[in-house]
Formats: C-alpha cells, structure tokens, sequence
C-alpha cells in the first residue's frame, strides 16, 4: 500500500484514489504543514477524510492515550481506521501496544534503524515496522542491505507485522524497496505525484482512446 507522508490541502484529493490507503504523519509534518494543530486536530481532520491513518504519540507525555479512549468511547473515532506510531525504543514504546490494541488501534514502531530494533517490535505485536531508508544511508548503514534483512525476518517469524519503508526521496528507491519484498511505503506528496504520473513510450493512452469505438 502507499501512504502520503503529508497534511498538504493536496491530499484530500489523492485520498480518493484506490491505491493511496491513506496519510502518515508525525509530529515533524504536522509542525511543517500546519503548525497551528496538535494531536487533536490532526486526528479530527483524518477522520473527516477517505482513508487508514498514521498518528504519532508520545514516550514522554501519555496525555494523547486519554484523548485516544475518550473519543473511541464516546464513539468519535473509527480505531479501525487508524495506526498509533511509536518511536520504537522498546522499554519505553512496547508498555502503550497492549492498550492500543484493546482500543481497537493498530500500532507501528516507527523510527527503526536495526535489526534488533525490528525484532523487539515485532515480537511485541506491532502491526507495522516503519524504516527509515534515507536515514540509515546517511547515518552510514546499508539500508537496502538492513530492510531486506528485516523483510526476512518478518517472513520467518510468519506473524502479521508489515515493513513499511519511509524516508524516501525518490520513485528508484522506492521501486528498489518495492523488489526487495517491502509491502508498503510511505512517500513525500512529491515522490507520489511522480510515482502516479505516467508517461507512455508510444503514445499508447492518445492511440487507444483515438482507436476507441462503443
């Protein structure tokens, strides 16, 4: 599946498509495309539109937890639709997966650069495991080399925990990513429009659609 790393007015639009699932965001993108919000707004607007959602809670202030169950409580959010990132140290984040689970909340250890990083998330049940590509080259780790690895072991460990590659800056790496077995990404809405915008060697689509008859 794609989803869109962004809350640009571009997105309500892209969410209509079939093969964008929805948005990710974090505390980074909410600041960078509308500072003005927080968690609450973030969340009243992504579920005001099409789409499975990423919101980001905190290790360090519990508060967004509260909101969380008070919503799905008084039934103000669909937890179906929605997947709680966790920065993945795991003494810190695993304690919250338990409990979003209860609500109904699917969870992804985000912020993942190692191997141990991903088995201790996937081991404590998360549903995806957010890597993040750019990143690892460069902090100097071989990321194609550190997925594919990851790949591996959420195959040999036959649970239900996704890869799901970020930090992508381009449509090779991502297509890359996409032939090393990564089921889902997360792109820059500029790397999505690209990644959705085609170009026909031949002119096929114009040859088609001029040959076409009812």
């Amino acid at each position: 599946m794609i989803y869109v790393d962004s809350l640009d007015n571009k997105v309500v639009e892209l969410v209509k498509y079939p093969f964008i699932s929805g948005l990710t965001t974090n505390p980074t993108i909410v600041k960078r495309d509308k500072p003005e919000w927080g968690f609450k707004k973030t969340l009243e607007f992504l579920e005001s539109i099409p789409g499975n959602h990423f919101v980001q809670g905190s290790l360090r202030n519990d508060e967004w937890l509260k909101v969380l169950q008070d919503k799905i409580k008084h039934n103000k959010l669909d937890p179906s639709r929605f997947t709680i990132k966790l920065a993945w140290t795991p003494a810190d984040a695993g304690k919250f997966v338990l409990e979003l689970k209860k609500l109904g909340l699917k969870v992804c250890a985000t912020a993942v650069y190692t191997y141990e990083q991903c088995y201790t998330a996937i081991m404590s049940g998360v549903d995806f495991v957010a890597v993040y590509f750019d990143r690892m080259n460069k902090n100097g780790i071989n990321a194609m080399e550190t997925i594919d690895a990851m790949v591996k072991l959420t195959n040999m460990t036959g649970g239900n925990t996704r890869i799901l590659a970020a930090s992508i800056k381009s449509v090779n790496d991502a297509n890359s990513l996409l032939k090393i077995g990564v089921p889902d990404l997360t792109l820059p809405l500029d790397v999505t429009e690209k990644f959705i915008d085609v170009v026909y060697p031949q002119n096929d689509l114009d040859v088609f659609e001029n040959d076409y008859c009812l």
